[in-house]
């Protein structure tokens, strides 16, 4: 198992991420999370925060660029610490 001191933190990850891409950024803890448009829309407060995880998920943003499935879009999960 990785040690928290040994994860990467999102302001890292953060110049990795397409910028084209929806994103969907996640309390691993809490459960809770924001959808955000782009890379650029994700408040810098995150930047600190350990990495527990990234993924693809259906997220509930559907604006406009979105690739739609339904209701939902496709987007990055990010899960921090």
């Amino acid at each position: 198992m990785i040690e928290d001191k040994d994860r990467p933190i999102f302001g890292v990850l953060r110049e990795m991420i397409d910028r084209t891409a929806k994103i969907q950024v996640c309390d691993h803890r809490t459960g809770y999370y924001e959808d955000f448009k782009c890379i650029e829309d994700v408040t810098h407060d995150y930047d600190d925060r350990s990495v527990f995880g990234i993924g693809l998920v259906n997220s509930e943003y559907c604006g406009p660029g979105a690739l739609n499935t339904g209701r939902y879009a496709y987007a990055i999960e990010v899960r921090l610490l």
